[in-house]
């Protein structure tokens, strides 16, 4: 991976850390401005960078722990965005761009070429079903950042003295129509992903692909979500019991990503 761009991109983005880092202590209007024009920007030279990245490796940049952090990190940029262009709320960003700025940085320095399982596994449905996990991973992301703002302005309005942090959330139904929305973004991309997943791994592993820690968690991931989005449909869910969901199923995301195996794995060893 070529990281010219990309460390600008990083530094772009910086701004938006500090920005997060700020308005958890108090308010900065002009110092949002300033952050926004600089995620904006470094998507920007963000997205030159996966170009020049893919011609380079003739490939979608998307096979490596640090291209799937960039691709990700891209993503979570662009989806700030439009939430904000969507909303115009700015205290989304306290959750989105520290961890963008992360994931920016780790695909920087990263200067392993493990990719994800042996040659004969780098195929379309690789890209494919890598690509679809992510989205989903973003949106759910947008999701997890929304139960967790709306459990806070439910315990801010419940108190007699709310944290100067609760007059920049936006009100509880706003918070929640983002949730139920990235929800019902998410949960398309991930069922594919997972369907093209197990397409794939049954064509390569036979019928040993079930018995994969991953496939498994991931499978209570998407239960989790599918239960999350089927009571808000049926029953009318919405608030706390919502948010709750909302966390637990993105915990076990992270327990997904996190776990090695030896049939696949999205962390290198």
């Amino acid at each position: 991976m070529t990281n010219l761009w990309l460390r600008v991109a990083l530094a772009l983005y910086s701004l938006g850390l500090l920005h997060a880092i700020v308005t958890v202590i108090k308010r900065r209007e002009r110092l949002f401005r300033a952050a926004m024009a600089a995620i904006s920007l470094g998507l920007v030279f963000h997205l030159v960078a996966l170009v020049e990245d893919g011609v380079a490796i003739r490939h979608f940049p998307i096979t490596t722990l640090a291209e799937a952090a960039s691709l990700t990190a891209f993503l979570l940029a662009g989806a700030f965005l439009l939430v904000y262009w969507r909303y115009r709320y700015q205290s989304i960003s306290v959750f989105v761009f520290p961890l963008v700025f992360v994931l920016t940085l780790t695909a920087a320095v990263e200067h392993s070429s493990a990719v994800w399982g042996p040659p004969f596994l780098q195929t379309a449905w690789l890209y494919l079903h890598v690509s679809l996990i992510i989205l989903g991973y973003t949106a759910f992301f947008l999701t997890f950042a929304a139960g967790v703002m709306y459990l806070i302005q439910e315990h801010e309005l419940k108190s007699k003295k709310p944290k100067a942090f609760y007059y920049r959330l936006p009100p509880l139904e706003i918070i929640d129509d983002l949730a139920y929305k990235s929800l019902a973004v998410g949960f398309p991309f991930i069922t594919l992903g997972i369907i093209t997943g197990a397409l794939w791994a049954s064509s390569v592993w036979g019928s040993r692909w079930p018995t994969d820690p991953k496939i498994a968690w991931s499978f209570v991931s998407w239960f989790i979500y599918l239960l999350l989005l089927f009571t808000r449909w049926s029953a009318g869910w919405r608030g706390r019991k919502a948010a709750y969901f909302a966390i637990a199923g993105f915990a076990v995301i992270l327990v997904t990503w996190g776990t090695n195996s030896g049939m696949h794995s999205f962390v290198s060893p």
